[in-house]
């Protein structure tokens, strides 16, 4: 059976907004599974909407995965993570995040729109200030959990860090700059304040950290508002109609989707202990 008529979805007839495909590339060959003048493909579309709408739909997709609300985060809140699991989170968020300044320059690359570029490239800046690079804020962190600095970069991925890994390479490369950017945006960094702001009170008063250890965190929660604000408005500025809209909101949940997964298997292998990855081996539980 066709894939688009067993799933009900449209088949997309030629480049969205934010398609890499040029001008000059062929023209896509006609679909062999076009739908029936009757089919429910012909279905009346969705209103096209407005600005705030819009926003209130993206971070609604959001939040049906939002990783503020998985068991990981909320026990860290209530002061009840072991000192493995914030090892754990250091030793594979290090694995993740280090790869953000290449995210954004992959999309810096791919994109022409000013505003994002802006963007991108203000995170790029961010991300490798030489007085505070992000990574080694988060490395002494992990060394004020009693980590090496070595110990700190050298774990292997849990697959599901791999997962998310490729999952944003994937979307970057092969997805419409709209996407790539609802993804690194909204769908990512804009859960992070409220991820983290729950967080500093605990990390001072129940673990007993210095404002310095802890400064990682205190950082991303005010910066990543300002991003998460400014990627709304970037994809509220380049969706031109109703299709970009869904396309961007399916993303958006994709994304974050993608995120608690992620966080599922810190979970499972660090506070559960179910050791479903060996793997991942003792370096987190040292």
């Amino acid at each position: 059976m066709c894939p688009s008529r067993a799933t009900g979805t449209p088949a997309r007839a030629g480049p969205r907004a934010g398609s890499r495909r040029s001008s000059s590339s062929p023209a896509p060959r006609p679909s062999t599974c076009a739908p029936s003048a009757n089919s429910n493909h012909n279905r009346k579309r969705l209103p096209m909407l407005g600005p705030v709408e819009y926003r209130k739909a993206l971070e609604a997709a959001r939040d049906e995965w939002h990783s503020k609300n998985h068991p990981f985060f909320k026990t860290w809140a209530a002061g009840e993570l072991p000192n493995a699991a914030m090892r754990a989170y250091c030793q594979q968020h290090y694995n993740f995040v280090s790869n953000a300044s290449r995210y954004s320059g992959i999309m810096y690359g791919l994109c022409d729109w000013h505003d994002a570029r802006e963007l991108l490239l203000e995170n790029l800046n961010e991300e490798e200030d030489p007085d505070e690079r992000h990574v080694d804020l988060l490395s002494r962190f992990g060394m004020a959990l009693g980590m090496t600095f070595e110990e700190g970069r050298s774990a292997p991925d849990l697959p599901t860090t791999a997962a998310l890994k490729d999952f944003i390479i994937n979307t970057l490369m092969m997805k419409s700059v709209l996407e790539g950017i609802a993804t690194l945006t909204i769908g990512l960094e804009s859960q992070v304040p409220e991820l983290y702001a729950p967080l500093i009170d605990p990390l001072r008063n129940v673990y007993g950290f210095s404002d310095e250890d802890i400064e990682f965190f205190t950082l991303h929660v005010v910066a990543d508002v300002e991003h998460g604000d400014a990627g709304f408005q970037i994809i509220t500025n380049h969706s031109v109609d109703e299709r970009d809209q869904q396309m961007v909101i399916e993303q958006v949940r994709l994304a974050a989707m993608k995120r608690w997964f992620y966080m599922d298997g810190l979970w499972l292998q660090y506070v559960e202990g179910r050791q479903w990855y060996p793997a991942a081996g003792a370096q987190a539980a040292a």
